[in-house]
């Protein structure tokens, strides 16, 4: 089979009249030629608008072998740069064969229309047939040719007609409706005096027509305004608005059809190829007009009404964003879309990058949503990650089904996550650019807050770290001192046993000696188990309560659970069970806690023993122990109060830092050690304490709320 040939367009929008129509006009010309297209939309260059600007990033996705040709509209992307600037935007796609509309670039096939001598046309029509004399005209932007040249035209007819130039008469635009709406305006509450108005293109035109049709709804249209007006372009809206606009059609299906004719024949070379267009006279100008069956027809149809798309796609999750946009897709009519994330991660853009030749968009991409022929697709890991310039994965780029991918970039200010690819099916690409903005601004909140759960991630392990190195730290030091103590016993084994081979042969060494020299052995090897079995509780208990910290398990608890817990607890701790110990909740029994309550309730015994010893053992049945559960904005506080001998100054300060025990050898003064990094390192919460020495202690934890 012949390998169909893949030809990218780039336009400055496919949002708007005149793209609309383009956009039109070469899927139209693909689809009758066999041949795939991929529309890269990136905005005018150096656009007024800073966001504009941002879409530029398209035009970079472009590199040489993937594409068989280019077809630029230039004279809408290059609108506000000169021509030098323009050609060196192009100099990136020096080695791929370029077909131009509107500017002529060097090594490329330019094509346009001769709209000098068509501009002149309509100026005679305004003033030769209906007698016009004072014109005033609307320009486009000061850089682009196009502008230039109907305004040049504008002039010279003047001259020619040996009418008088009035500056006044003249009124600087950017080809943008918004701005017909605002000359309109002014000119409507000026004192200007005025035949007609030309503008410079349609969609200034339509602009001021909206302007004036929003005053007769208001019943304010001033009646000495005259409502005389023609643009330029012939756009799909131009016979559609109330006032029918005289306009000039440029014979854009042509062009379309013979530019995409000289990319898949492999003709592009560096010539100019020139078309006439026409004055299409309307009512806007005071002809009667009658509209008949070969005019350009409105073939762009809004196929979505009052879908709510911004309503139906607000979320702050991915998932749940990828599961609503698939119906949203279905009711948009739309067959095929595709989302694909730089795999690097965001960068930032900067529109000036546009014209850097050694710029290039981030090398991989990832695909993360895929919609096909109407149906939500898994994606394959095989073909998930792919390089940027391929646009989608082969599996979507096959040679057994023409296509019209639309491709454009998902960012939220300058930070740029990735692109969006929809199959252009049918003649409503308006929808895409509302699509587009809503998925970007519902991918930043999302990726937002996956960002957010990461650095809580992170910040929980350094708090699980920090807990261990603390945990590490403490117990490090107080087992300096049974270290240092093996080690003097190991010297004096080693000087006991040298003494005792040196007395075996020496007949002044009694039986006596000998017997207190293995005494002494004996006692030395006493104090070794001593410090054996020390250390070996201690390695126990923090080899258990490291597991625990390593831990990752997602459990969690309410309170109802809670005190079920610390109420059994009671009733089977041999101590806990002897002593009176009372509990009071002030907080909902629903609450619920993350983490495991097993590690809580080993911290709360460990409290709560710690609570009864520190009573005078004859007193012992007489101990009180209250705790308390406490909702506090969201946090739960848990308190465990005494009444016994308190804690003394001189170990306050060490208390949670290392190992301190007043229980003597029957302690290792682990307990608050291993509950300060489980509080810490489990539950992300807080533990403290306060104590007055014979007044008895209260220890507190903190735990947040789920």
């Amino acid at each position: 089979m012949k390998k169909r040939k893949t030809i990218g367009l780039l336009i400055n929008d496919i949002d708007g009249s005149f793209q609309t129509l383009m956009v039109i006009s070469f899927k139209q010309a693909a689809e009758e030629m066999d041949c795939d297209l991929i529309v890269f939309a990136g905005r005018a260059l150096r656009s007024k608008e800073y966001s504009s600007n941002q879409h530029h990033i398209i035009y970079s996705f472009i590199e040489n072998g993937e594409l068989d040709g280019i077809i630029i509209i230039s004279a809408t992307i290059g609108a506000f740069v000169t021509t030098d600037e323009f050609k060196k935007f192009c100099r990136k796609y020096i080695d791929i064969p370029i077909v131009s509309f509107g500017v002529e670039i060097p090594n490329a096939t330019s094509i346009f229309c001769e709209c000098k001598e068509s501009m002149k046309d309509l100026m005679r029509h305004l003033i030769d047939d209906h007698g016009y004399r004072k014109i005033i005209f609307v320009t486009g932007p000061d850089k682009d040719d196009a502008s230039i040249e109907r305004f040049e035209a504008y002039m010279e007819v003047f001259e020619e007609k040996s009418m008088a130039f009035d500056e006044k008469l003249v009124f600087h635009g950017d080809f943008t409706a918004d701005t017909g709406y605002r000359i309109m305006k002014e000119i409507v509450f000026s004192n200007i005096e005025y035949d007609a108005i030309a503008f410079a293109n349609d969609d200034m035109a339509i602009g001021a027509i909206n302007f004036m049709e929003n005053l007769k709804k208001m019943g304010s249209y001033p009646m000495s305004k005259k409502l005389i007006i023609c643009g330029f372009d012939d756009s799909i809206n131009a016979s559609n608005v109330n006032l029918p606009l005289t306009t000039v059609k440029q014979p854009i299906t042509k062009m379309c059809n013979r530019a995409v004719e000289l990319v898949i024949n492999g003709e592009v070379k560096e010539e100019l190829i020139a078309f006439k267009p026409i004055v299409v006279k309307r009512a806007s100008c005071g002809c009667s007009y009658k509209k008949n069956d070969n005019e350009q027809n409105n073939n762009s149809v809004k196929l979505v009404v009052n879908y709510r798309v911004h309503e139906n796609l607000q979320t702050y999750s991915i998932d749940e964003l990828f599961d609503k946009l698939t119906p949203v897709l279905k009711e948009c009519f739309i067959e095929s879309c595709f989302i694909m994330k730089y795999v690097e991660g965001p960068i930032f853009y900067d529109g000036e990058m546009a014209f850097d030749e050694s710029y290039t968009v981030p090398e991989r991409s990832e695909m993360i949503y895929a919609y096909f022929n109407g149906q939500r697709k898994g994606i394959d890991q095989s073909n998930k990650i792919i390089k940027t310039a391929d646009i989608l994965p082969k599996c979507y780029l096959t040679d057994d089904r023409r296509y019209t991918y639309v491709v454009m970039p998902l960012f939220f200010r300058n930070e740029h996550f990735g692109y969006i690819c929809f199959e252009a099916t049918n003649n409503d690409p308006m929808t895409y650019e509302l699509l587009r903005g809503e998925i970007s601004n519902t991918l930043k909140g999302a990726l937002m807050i996956m960002e957010r759960e990461q650095i809580e991630e992170t910040l929980r392990e350094n708090e699980r770290l920090a807990s261990l190195g603390q945990l590490i730290g403490g117990i490090s030091h107080n087992l300096m001192t049974p270290i240092m103590s093996i080690a003097g016993i190991a010297s004096a084994l080693e000087e006991l046993n040298n003494e005792y081979h040196e007395s075996i042969e020496d007949k002044s060494v009694t039986n006596e000696d000998h017997y207190e020299i293995g005494s002494e052995m004996l006692d030395w090897a006493k104090k070794l188990k001593e410090y054996n079995a020390y250390m070996s509780n201690v390695i126990s208990a923090v080899k258990s309560k490291a597991v625990q910290l390593n831990s990752r398990t997602n459990n969690s608890f309410t309170i109802d659970e809670l005190i079920n817990r610390i109420k059994f607890m009671k009733s089977t701790g041999i101590m806990i069970k002897e002593s009176s110990v009372e509990l009071y909740v002030d907080a909902k029994l629903n609450i619920v806690i993350p983490g495991d309550i097993t590690n809580i309730i080993q911290v709360l015994e460990n409290l709560i023993k710690n609570s009864i010893e520190s009573y005078d053992k004859e007193e012992l049945h007489e101990c009180r122990v209250e705790v308390y559960i406490r909702e506090n904005k969201n946090r739960i506080v848990i308190e465990v109060k005494d009444f016994g001998c308190g804690i003394t100054n001189d170990i306050k300060s060490r208390i949670f830092k290392s190992m301190v025990t007043t229980k003597g050898k029957n302690g290792t003064g682990l307990s608050l050690l291993l509950s300060y990094s489980t509080i810490k390192g489990k539950f992300e919460g807080d533990i403290w304490f306060k104590s007055e020495k014979n007044k008895g202690s209260a220890f507190y934890i903190a735990v947040p709320i789920s």
